[in-house]
């Protein structure tokens, strides 16, 4: 296992098969549940339900087909599973995914990228590598604390009369201004702000010179509001496409629209599953 980058495998999506599930069936060990899933994309229904019962309790179970969706498919020979917030593309797909090998010879999907409108499915969290989260972090809790203070000060100064009483509270002030601050932050970072270290390896995957600074949220923005006109006919992609038009399902999450994809770094092992197509490796 790279610490740094995971692999890709490319070609069209065939045996798709989607299973709605809960994100919190997973708890900290992504892998954990992925057994029990694979045994209902299967058809093994009552050796998942056993499993479920087992595994999660009550309450799990009973969010069981909520939030999240499980999928496993093919390309080529090779089995792809993963978790996506919506599963939504379809067998026959030309996309490129990036994976992990896992050791009963599968693969986990940690994005997959489709050229043809340029969409782009993330893991979990992963709209944004770290570096972008923290900023945008800053820029979301930062001037809020500072109108707090600012606000804060003048009430402070209109009301005090006397210089200790008026050092004290300020000082008062500063600290609680500050924590809340820290407890903002950290709020948003990791709890709001979609930036995680699986989103440093896949934009480092995919070929993006800075992948902690990546952010697809704004790339969404300057896709479709900062830039080009969807009407001129250099757009970035074609929107009279099927995929494109496609409305997309309810609950979608952590689905991006790229630009323009970075040429894939040689030293990344790209696996083309299409016919004449032979293993690339680093």
């Amino acid at each position: 296992m790279n610490n740094d980058h995971y692999q890709i495998i490319t070609g069209k999506i065939a045996d798709l098969q989607v299973i709605d599930t809960d994100l919190a069936l997973f708890g900290k060990g992504t892998f954990a549940s992925l057994p029990l899933l694979g045994q209902l994309a299967l058809g093994n229904t009552t050796e998942a339900a056993s499993q479920v019962g087992m595994a999660s309790g009550q309450q799990e179970a009973a969010d069981y087909l909520n939030s999240v969706q499980y999928f496993r498919c093919k390309l080529g020979e090779l089995t792809i599973q993963g978790i996506f917030c919506r599963a939504f593309f379809h067998n026959g797909d030309q996309v490129e995914v990036v994976v992990e090998p896992m050791e009963d010879g599968s693969y986990y999907a940690y994005a997959l990228r489709r050229p043809i409108d340029h969409r782009l499915w993330l893991y979990p969290w992963a709209m944004k590598g770290t570096k972008a989260n923290k900023t945008d972090a800053l820029k979301a809790t930062a001037p809020l604390s500072l109108l707090i203070f600012i606000a804060t000060f003048i009430a402070i100064s209109i009301i005090s009369d006397n210089f200790y009483f008026f050092i004290s509270t300020i000082i008062i002030c500063i600290l609680v201004d500050g924590l809340f601050f820290l407890f903002y932050y950290w709020s948003y970072k990791n709890m709001l702000g979609g930036g995680s270290k699986e989103a440093d390896k896949i934009f480092a995957t995919l070929g993006y010179p800075k992948p902690k600074t990546v952010n697809m949220e704004q790339e969404y923005m300057e896709m479709f509001f900062n830039n080009k006109s969807m009407k001129e006919p250099g757009f970035y992609i074609d929107v009279t496409t099927d995929e494109f038009i496609r409305k997309d399902p309810p609950g979608v999450k952590w689905v991006a629209f790229y630009r323009e994809a970075p040429p894939i770094p040689d030293y990344i092992t790209v696996i083309h599953t299409e016919k004449n197509n032979r293993k690339r490796k680093k």
